[in-house]
Protein backbone atom coordinates (compact mmCIF):
# COMPACT_ATOMS: atom_id res chain seq x y z
CA UNK A 1 0.00 0.00 0.00
CA UNK A 2 1.19 3.50 -0.75
CA UNK A 3 2.55 5.59 2.06
CA UNK A 4 0.43 8.52 3.17
CA UNK A 5 1.61 11.99 4.08
CA UNK A 6 -0.74 13.05 6.81
CA UNK A 7 -0.82 16.56 8.15
CA UNK A 8 -0.07 16.93 11.82
CA UNK A 9 -3.68 17.94 12.44
CA UNK A 10 -5.26 14.57 11.67
CA UNK A 11 -6.92 12.73 14.53
CA UNK A 12 -6.88 8.95 14.75
CA UNK A 13 -10.48 8.91 13.55
CA UNK A 14 -9.62 10.88 10.44
CA UNK A 15 -6.57 8.70 9.76
CA UNK A 16 -8.74 5.57 10.10
CA UNK A 17 -11.32 7.04 7.73
CA UNK A 18 -8.71 8.01 5.12
CA UNK A 19 -7.06 4.59 5.27
CA UNK A 20 -10.43 2.85 4.97
CA UNK A 21 -11.57 5.00 2.04
CA UNK A 22 -8.24 4.58 0.25
CA UNK A 23 -8.65 0.81 0.59
CA UNK A 24 -12.19 1.08 -0.81
CA UNK A 25 -13.85 -0.48 2.22
CA UNK A 26 -17.06 0.31 4.04
CA UNK A 27 -17.22 0.95 7.77
CA UNK A 28 -19.01 -2.38 8.25
CA UNK A 29 -16.41 -4.33 6.28
CA UNK A 30 -13.56 -2.64 8.16
CA UNK A 31 -15.17 -3.36 11.53
CA UNK A 32 -15.56 -7.01 10.56
CA UNK A 33 -11.92 -7.28 9.42
CA UNK A 34 -10.76 -5.69 12.69
CA UNK A 35 -13.08 -7.97 14.68
CA UNK A 36 -14.53 -4.85 16.29
CA UNK A 37 -18.23 -4.17 16.83
CA UNK A 38 -19.62 -1.96 14.07
CA UNK A 39 -20.79 0.81 16.38
CA UNK A 40 -17.44 0.83 18.18
CA UNK A 41 -15.68 1.29 14.85
CA UNK A 42 -18.01 4.17 13.97
CA UNK A 43 -17.11 5.80 17.29
CA UNK A 44 -13.41 5.39 16.51
CA UNK A 45 -13.77 7.19 13.18
CA UNK A 46 -15.87 9.90 14.84
CA UNK A 47 -13.17 10.42 17.50
CA UNK A 48 -15.67 9.59 20.22
CA UNK A 49 -13.73 6.48 21.21
CA UNK A 50 -9.94 6.58 21.61
CA UNK A 51 -8.18 3.54 20.07
CA UNK A 52 -6.62 1.01 22.41
CA UNK A 53 -3.13 -0.32 21.82
CA UNK A 54 -4.68 -3.51 20.47
CA UNK A 55 -6.81 -1.53 18.02
CA UNK A 56 -3.80 0.45 16.82
CA UNK A 57 -1.93 -2.79 16.11
CA UNK A 58 -4.92 -4.28 14.26
CA UNK A 59 -5.40 -1.17 12.13
CA UNK A 60 -1.70 -1.01 11.26
CA UNK A 61 -1.70 -4.69 10.28
CA UNK A 62 -4.89 -4.32 8.21
CA UNK A 63 -3.34 -1.54 6.13
CA UNK A 64 0.14 -3.04 6.02
CA UNK A 65 1.80 -0.18 7.83
CA UNK A 66 3.73 -0.16 11.07
CA UNK A 67 2.25 1.00 14.33
CA UNK A 68 4.91 3.71 14.30
CA UNK A 69 3.75 4.95 10.89
CA UNK A 70 0.21 5.13 12.24
CA UNK A 71 1.45 7.12 15.23
CA UNK A 72 3.92 9.21 13.21
CA UNK A 73 1.87 12.36 13.50
CA UNK A 74 0.43 13.72 16.70
CA UNK A 75 -3.25 14.30 17.09
CA UNK A 76 -4.71 17.76 16.72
Amino acid sequence: MAKHNYSTELTFGHKFQLLRETAGRSEAETAMLLKTPYFSYLRLEADILYPTESTLRKVAKLYDITREELLMYNEA
